[in-house]
């Protein structure tokens, strides 16, 4: 993490994390949200893993940006959601790469958990109808998406996987759903000493199936999963006291989901580490634009204190058959 120690940095993380949530505010609010460059970097920059890095920002606003922990696309609209359950939208034209979505954003209200202080919103995932599944890492459990902007509220979602064998705070981080409808979900807390990550997947009649992802290594945890085109990306994070913030985005053809087996082998496509890129990168949005290739973004959960960055990040990415399986 920059200008602090590790140690410290991680002291003030628990701290940020345990921290009241700010106040909700009424209603929609539009704003702009500014975009500065991360200075210190050469643009674009091919990484060793595939990946070229296009555009790197530090996002400022009077918006409740704060705590970005999910992102997801619904044609040109680009859903945002926050650990305080903070909603946000904005829009990014069709066909174009992600660099090209709007500055102006919406604040469209606070999910409220019943009976919980706040919803952990952790993951948000569009269906091919348009209905919105929310993975809520504290509860822990999916549900669905209800009301309407400035009243958003927390729904059923029917057939949903029984999460309580997770432990809170260890739940659905990462969930995306595929075109023929079915959802996914690779909770945050279900990571073997071996490095497989569990998948929870639904088959064609909607049961939930359990299958393994294998991660490059097992302290490397899932926080954010998106479907485009015909590939499954999934965000990696890791925090290490000596180390400092680690992320890395893998790529899996979807036809690896219905092949046997059980265990699926994506590859790495990008790996985000050290100054001034590394941070706690938690929300990923993709689209696959017209040539084949994918544009990515990637947002930090700066955890709602002063000594994290609210960055957002953006690759191009164009997939091979060496590699991939």
């Amino acid at each position: 993490m920059p200008r602090c120690s590790s140690a410290l940095a991680l002291v003030l993380l628990l701290v940020a994390c345990a921290a009241e949530p700010p106040p909700v505010r009424a209603g929609t609010e539009t704003g702009s949200v500014q975009r500065v460059p991360v200075p210190e970097l050469e643009l674009p920059q091919r990484l060793a893993e595939g990946a070229v890095l296009t555009a790197a920002w530090e996002l400022r606003s009077q918006l409740p940006i704060t705590g970005l922990s999910a992102m997801a696309l619904d044609g040109e609209r680009l859903l945002l959601g926050t650990d305080q359950g903070d909603l946000l939208e904005t829009s990014c034209p069709l066909d174009q790469p992600l660099t090209e979505c709007a500055n102006e954003w919406r604040f469209d209200g606070r999910l409220v958990a019943r009976g919980a202080p706040r919803a952990d919103l952790e993951a948000l995932a569009v269906r091919p109808d348009g209905s919105v599944v929310l993975g809520l890492e504290n509860r822990p459990r999916l549900a669905l998406l209800e009301g309407r902007a400035g009243d958003y509220r927390i729904g059923h979602l029917e057939g949903a996987p029984d999460l309580r064998f997770l432990d809170r705070n260890a739940g659905p981080e990462a969930v995306a759903a595929l075109p023929d409808g079915r959802l996914l979900t690779i909770p945050e807390g279900a990571v073997e000493p071996d490095g497989r990550a569990l998948v929870l997947l639904q088959d064609a009649d909607g049961d939930w199936q359990r299958r393994w992802l294998r991660l490059p290594a097992a302290d490397l945890l899932p926080v954010e999963a998106a479907v485009a085109g015909d590939h499954l990306f999934v965000l990696l994070r890791r925090f290490g006291l000596l180390s400092g913030w680690r992320g890395e985005i893998l790529a899996l053809p979807l036809g690896a989901l219905d092949q046997p087996g059980d265990a699926f082998t994506p590859r790495t496509i990008a790996v985000i580490r050290h100054e001034p890129l590394g941070d706690n990168h938690e929300a990923m949005a993709v689209r696959q634009l017209p040539d084949g290739s994918y544009s990515l973004l990637v947002a930090s959960d700066d955890n709602g204190f002063a000594l994290q960055r609210r960055l957002l990040l953006a690759f191009t990415w164009q997939p091979s058959a060496v590699g991939e399986g």
